[in-house]
């Protein structure tokens, strides 16, 4: 926060990248399976997906206006984008899926401001995140 209330996005992103990239790598390679008759598994679960999936937005946010303010997406990054929630949506639990879904919502209201149609496609995106993780978590 000192670096980001400083306005030193850059080195505050090397933070963020390091917090996600941490809260990701726990989820996806040290978190054992949930065990729905244990509470203390089921929040830890809740709170260390949370976290990782909050930790993406604000790892898309912090590194897009460290880096790239006020530059529109190009066609390439709307793309990968997309691209890349649907893979992890595809990969995801309800919980880390749900956040993907906030995180997608919260960029398609953020950006309507400034690009109306970046903002729709990451509307799209979301509800195409939903139907992958609600279709996922159905069929499991």
């Amino acid at each position: 926060m000192f670096f980001w209330n400083s306005e030193n996005l850059k080195v505050a992103d090397i933070f963020v990248v390091i917090n996600t990239t941490a809260q990701l790598f726990y989820v996806a390679t040290q978190l054992g399976p949930m065990d729905t008759r244990n509470p203390g598994s089921v929040l830890t679960h809740i709170v260390s997906k949370t976290f990782a999936g909050i930790g993406v937005l604000d790892i898309l946010h912090n590194t897009s206006v460290a880096f790239y303010k006020n530059e529109l997406p190009s066609t390439t990054l709307k793309v990968a984008t997309g691209l890349a929630f649907a893979g992890v949506s595809a990969m995801s639990d309800w919980i880390f899926g749900g956040c993907l879904v906030y995180d997608l919502i919260a960029l398609s209201v953020g950006q309507s401001q400034y690009d109306v149609s970046w903002s729709k496609l990451l509307g799209f995106f979301a509800a195409g995140s939903a139907a992958i993780v609600g279709a996922r978590n159905y069929l499991k």
